[in-house]
């Protein structure tokens, strides 16, 4: 219910603020310690209502960095990520999602993505999410063990998700009002 609440406020926000909140996004992103450390990023090819991440994709270039995308695997929910240098390594999927050409990419070993950028439609301040209902990511992190931030419009964070044993919070939610450090708030819980 959470879910479908909120993905019906992210559809009805105007393209104005959601440029805006997103570049506001991106910004706090780059000053991230954790950003300026990275040189492999683990990010998804955005559509609206999701914050935007073209910006922050080609400014990763603009640094020299390398860009990493998942590939979804319907079979088994799992997801592989591949090294892009640019859109024309992409493809239309199902949904009309957006992932990489295995033929004209090479695959990235999860101990190879410093910092992965991980989707959502609900946080918590400590960092429990709610994605879109596949479990790709939920089942990715059980094996990642690098740095995790998730991307959020501020009035996506809520009081409290319901969480299930098999799910994994993020280190760290940037939103367009501020940072919110979820392993320390995690950590204040106890």
């Amino acid at each position: 219910m959470l879910r479908n609440d909120m993905k019906i406020r992210l559809a009805s926000l105007n393209q104005e603020s959601y440029f805006i909140y997103s570049t506001e996004i991106e910004n706090r992103l780059f000053i991230e310690e954790s950003m300026q450390n990275a040189f492999i990023i683990g990010i998804t090819i955005s559509a609206f209502p999701e914050v935007n991440t073209d910006g922050i994709i080609k400014r990763i270039w603009e640094l020299g960095k390398t860009v990493v995308v998942p590939k979804c695997n319907p079979k088994d929910r799992s997801m592989t990520f591949y090294k892009i240098d640019n859109y024309d390594q992409l493809e239309t999927v199902y949904m009309k999602l957006l992932e990489p050409n295995p033929d004209l990419t090479e695959a990235v070993l999860p101990a190879d993505i410093d910092l992965l950028i991980v989707p959502g439609v609900v946080y918590s301040e400590t960092g429990y999410r709610i994605g879109y209902g596949g479990g790709y990511y939920d089942r990715f992190l059980t094996n990642y063990t690098g740095q995790t931030i998730s991307l959020a419009f501020d009035f996506q964070i809520v009081d409290q998700v319901e969480t299930e044993m098999f799910d994994l919070p993020v280190d760290k939610i940037i939103t367009n009002k501020g940072t919110i450090p979820c392993k320390q708030n995690r950590i204040k819980e106890v």
